[in-house]
């Protein structure tokens, strides 16, 4: 068994790969937060196993970047579990040198998935997820349209059609 570390950040995430004992099979490495990026991941996992059974994958729920790398992770047919970053976080307190570096915390959530003390995040369908997307969207244009209307930019005034 291979357990796939992923610490998700807004332009790139650090992943780390250790085997059932905790030791690191794949140091840590980056890859970007994109599809390319993705399978640069998977890429990496195919190099130590082909069997996705053998595959634990974890990361954290780090606002809305993980859930791309995570869909595309589930349609793959990898085994993935989303874990609450308070969780890792307090895994992370039981290590003597408490730094928090990239590649430390995916050690840390290799870790945490290999001893299987974590409860899953509450991760949304996909029609929850579209539809907190269109109201996130709706109160962005509602801003925009407020904004505009302060600078003075709204119907009636010169340059407004």
């Amino acid at each position: 068994m291979f357990f796939v570390g992923i610490d998700v950040s807004k332009q790139k995430h650090e992943t780390v790969i250790t085997d059932e004992n905790g030791t690191i099979i794949q140091k840590p490495f980056h890859f970007p937060n994109s599809l390319e990026g993705c399978y640069k991941l998977i890429s990496k996992v195919k190099e130590i196993t082909l069997r996705k059974s053998e595959i634990v994958l974890g990361m954290e729920s780090t606002s809305h970047y993980w859930l791309a790398l995570y869909s595309r992770l589930l349609k793959e047919g990898y085994q993935v579990h989303v874990i609450n970053p308070i969780q890792s976080n307090a895994l992370r307190n039981l290590f003597i040198r408490q730094a928090k570096t990239d590649p430390i915390d995916s050690v840390v959530i290799a870790e945490e998935i290999r001893f299987g003390r974590f409860s899953s995040a509450n991760v949304p369908t996909y029609q929850l997820h579209a539809l907190q997307e269109m109201c996130r969207n709706h109160l962005y244009m509602v801003d925009c349209i407020s904004d505009l209307k302060r600078e003075g930019h709204g119907p009636g005034r010169p340059g407004f059609p």
